[in-house]
């Protein structure tokens, strides 16, 4: 058994059923897995190898936001697994990689064939979520003093 979060409600009877409907892909260093602003279908999990995840700045320069080693805890892609639409950063290869990922159409496949796991998987992915958006918007109320600081002090 894999040990991911996504999996950890999981019995290893369901994990041997979710786990069918995964495919796993090897890269290179210096491969993108995704690209911010492209369209994607899937969700990733990282395995084997090391990633960057990389946001464009307004003037198009790659901004690393964290370099990512497995085994790792992150599940990226969630939100494209969801609504199938842009990513939101790239994530490119440092050293050799080894992904397992699941396309949106399978996962919805897994969900409506066998619910109960459908259910688990996703409260999983409802928490990140949920902590991705609580962090955003700490972001947000952070980048919002700043500016309210610098235009006050101007």
């Amino acid at each position: 058994m894999i040990h991911h979060p996504v999996f950890s409600g999981l019995t290893q009877k369901e994990f041997e059923t979710a786990i069918k409907y995964f495919e796993k892909k090897l890269f290179k260093p210096d491969e993108f897995i995704v690209k911010e602003n492209e369209n994607s279908d899937m969700a990733f999990l990282l395995l084997e190898g090391e990633v960057e995840v990389i946001k464009l700045t307004i003037y198009k320069d790659d901004y690393v936001i964290e370099t990512i080693k497995a085994p790792s805890k992150n599940f990226f892609g969630e939100v494209n697994l969801i609504d199938k639409g842009a990513v939101t950063s790239t994530i490119k290869t440092v050293t050799d990689t080894v992904i397992l990922y699941i396309t949106h159409e399978r996962f919805k496949t897994l969900t409506y064939s066998h619910p109960n796991i459908g259910v688990k998987m996703l409260w999983v992915i409802a928490e990140d979520l949920a902590r991705h958006l609580r962090k955003a918007d700490q972001d947000i109320i952070t980048l919002f003093n700043a500016f309210i600081e610098m235009v006050e002090n101007d």
